[in-house]
């Protein structure tokens, strides 16, 4: 790694992908709004903010995974790059360059500024570092201006360990604020530093919050978001394949159900189980194909365009449905009760055999994902069974119109195909 000629500190690498830097500059509004304003030090705590919002959805940069101090490195780079960029657009308006006084003057401000004592508090679960989603506490802050001083004893909220004191809320705050910002829990299961443990306690808060019969329905919906957006990503910028990317995070779920006291309850099923549970019902509600009739003709176009647009996303929640049902059953989710002994591979079974009979292509889409699934943990004796049933949806491929669709199937169909190969001629499939 090179350094600086004049410090001798190493250069850090500051290349962002085009979607980390949409994200940087959607925020740019509001740094700038926050230098004019009139709290001290308020621009760069949003700048820093934001820097912790950008761990949580990207995750560190690979550049600076084995320098020392990456984290207050990088969160200090993320405060530079927005008083840079905003600096430069400043001047570009004025049409003026930035002086070496001027440079010099901003220089001593900054070290006055900010020269006031690191606040260190130790924690238990360091990781929940990167969950910090939500803004932090205005009244804690304020109160740090005024005494300059450390609490003796940290509140509710957890500190950083690094210059400029950012509160970081805790797992029950991020839970309480789930109504005003949902995608709490959905990048949760996306960020690598949040550890199964902590996850499992940010769900915990929240049902103990939102008591109900079904209480982790809502977080079967964060899980589904955190799949949409984790395929949203360009497939170029994506590393595991579709399905390797479900598993990973249909993993992260149940090494957070396996925290779950047998106080939490969800339909009748207590504890562990009841992450499972939650998650084949949804599966199950989620297996039946409802096409939206067609519009009337006095339909003003405006509606149209929005039964349209609806229909649409349905077909591809429908879609990402079947290849969470298909993950779920390979990983053994959909029977786990001893008394239901292969439950889920039934219901994954007639979903298979009867999407291929649909009208609409998006059922075949769904159905050929879960018969994939099901070849890989069905039974030998059913081998013939499930090669007839492959070769029906392989005639089916040509009358899907969708290209998108159709490079989707064809690409199950292969593996598919790969998988009946590998089954051996008596025993079980492993």
């Amino acid at each position: 790694m090179t350094r600086h000629r004049r410090t001798g500190k190493p250069n850090l690498p500051k290349a962002y992908t085009d979607e980390q830097l949409i994200f940087l500059r959607s925020h740019i509004s509001g740094f700038e709004t926050r230098t004019c304003g009139r709290t001290r030090g308020d621009a760069k705590k949003f700048a820093l903010e934001r820097a912790n919002e950008f761990l949580v959805r990207f995750g560190m940069p690979e550049d600076l995974q084995d320098v020392d101090e990456a984290e207050p490195r990088f969160r200090e780079q993320i405060y530079n790059w927005y008083k840079n960029t905003t600096g430069r657009a400043r001047r570009r308006l004025e049409g003026r360059t930035r002086s070496k006084k001027a440079v010099e003057k901003a220089s001593e401000s900054h070290c006055t500024q900010w020269s006031t004592t690191p606040i260190i508090v130790s924690y238990a679960a360091p990781n929940v570092i990167a969950a910090a989603q939500t803004a932090s506490s205005c009244e804690s802050w304020q109160q740090l201006q005024q005494h300059h001083a450390p609490p003796l004893q940290p509140t509710g909220h957890m500190q950083f360990n690094f210059r400029t004191t950012v509160t970081v809320p805790s797992a029950s705050t991020l839970a309480l604020n789930f109504n005003q910002n949902p995608n709490v829990l959905r990048d949760a299961f996306l960020a690598r530093g949040i550890s199964a443990a902590t996850l499992s306690s940010l769900i915990q808060s929240y049902v103990l919050s939102h008591p109900s019969p079904t209480a982790l329905n809502p977080i079967i919906d964060a899980l589904f978001a955190a799949v949409t957006s984790s395929l949203n990503t360009p497939p170029v910028s994506r590393i595991a394949s579709t399905h390797e990317t479900i598993i990973t995070i249909l993993c992260r779920f149940t090494e957070a159900c396996e925290y779950f006291p047998p106080t939490l309850v969800h339909a009748g099923v207590l504890g562990p189980l009841a992450g499972p549970r939650a998650l084949q019902m949804a599966i199950r509600k989620s297996s039946v194909w409802y096409p939206i009739s067609a519009p009337e003709s006095s339909v003003p176009m405006s509606d149209e365009m929005d039964l349209i647009a609806a229909d649409r996303q349905r077909c591809k929640d429908h879609i990402q449905w079947a290849q969470i049902h298909g993950a779920a059953l390979e990983l053994g989710l959909l029977s786990f009760r001893n008394d239901c002994a292969r439950t889920g591979d039934s219901l994954s079974e007639l979903m298979a055999c009867d999407a291929v009979w649909g009208a609409d292509e998006v059922e075949w889409v769904a159905g050929v994902s879960v018969l994939r699934s099901v070849i890989r943990t069905g039974l030998l004796a059913r081998k013939h069974e499930y090669e007839q049933l492959l070769s029906i949806y392989e005639g089916r491929w040509n009358d899907i119109k969708d290209e998108a669709r159709q490079a989707l199937v064809i690409e199950v169909l292969l593996s598919a195909r790969q998988d009946l190969a590998h089954i051996p001629d008596e025993g079980l499939v492993q």
